[in-house]
Formats: structure tokens, C-alpha cells, sequence
């Protein structure tokens, strides 16, 4: 699946130098991925506050190919993947225009909330994965 996020970069977002301070890539991706199971369908408020079940990052990489600074229209393409029963990353690619400008992974783990251990991606989950 690809999805299309599209953010402006703000006065907030940016440091002292006047670019997009690095901590807040995840946030934009972060940003894209509650857009991306929204669109699909997912009810956002159930999903990350009030399940049984939670999908926690625990790993991620960033990379930053060209400053982003305020006024930047930035386009994210999200592609997430399915790596194991209970696992999905998601790939990201950050655009403005036709130039990549960074690019970022987070891994999920599917999880029970109340026991904390590992459970099978759900059945949603599973069809946004494979969503075209």
C-alpha cells in the first residue's frame, strides 16, 4: 500500500538554525501513519487509547538527505509491511516535489495491553497492510 500524507512545515517544527529539528521526522511520519489507518477505516481513538491490543515502536531509523524549512510543502509516502505474524514496519519517504529530503522506518509489535505479551496482528490491521 502507498499512501500520500501531505504536511506544511511550520515555525514550530523547525530549530534554531531555521530546519526542521530532527526529533519531529517521526512526528511528521507518526502524523502520516494516523492518516494512513484513518483513511482505511480505522477508528483512531479506539486503536491508540481504548483497545486490548497496542502496536508499540521498537525501532526506527532516520535519514536526511536536504534541509526542510518553514513554508515547505512536504509530501510522505507511507508503505507499511507485514515481517512476521505479530510484526509490520513501515517505510517512509519524505518529498518536496520531485526531491526526496529524508526518509524513515519505525518496527511494530503487536501486543496484548493487559498482558503485555505478543499477539497475531489483527484482522484490520492485516487489510491495511495488504490495502492497495
Amino acid at each position: 500500500m502507498a499512501f500520500i500524507y501531505t504536511r506544511i512545515v511550520r515555525f514550530d517544527d523547525t530549530d534554531a538554525a531555521g530546519v526542521v529539528y530532527f526529533a519531529n521526522l517521526f512526528r511528521f511520519c507518526h502524523e502520516a501513519y494516523e492518516a494512513s489507518l484513518a483513511a482505511a477505516g480505522v477508528e483512531i481513538g479506539e486503536f491508540f487509547g481504548r483497545s486490548p491490543m497496542a502496536c508499540p515502536i521498537i525501532e526506527t531509523q532516520g535519514k536526511f538527505y536536504h534541509p526542510m524549512t518553514v513554508g515547505d510543502r512536504l509530501e510522505i509516502s507511507l508503505n507499511p509491511e507485514q515481517l512476521k505474524l505479530d510484526e509490520y514496519q513501515i517505510t517512509y519517504t519524505v518529498a518536496i516535489g520531485d526531491r526526496a529530503v529524508a526518509e524513515a522506518t519505525t518496527r511494530h509489535v503487536c501486543i496484548d495491553t493487559e498482558l503485555r505479551h505478543r499477539k497475531d496482528l489483527p484482522s484490520f490491521l492485516l487489510d491495511w497492510l495488504r490495502a492497495p
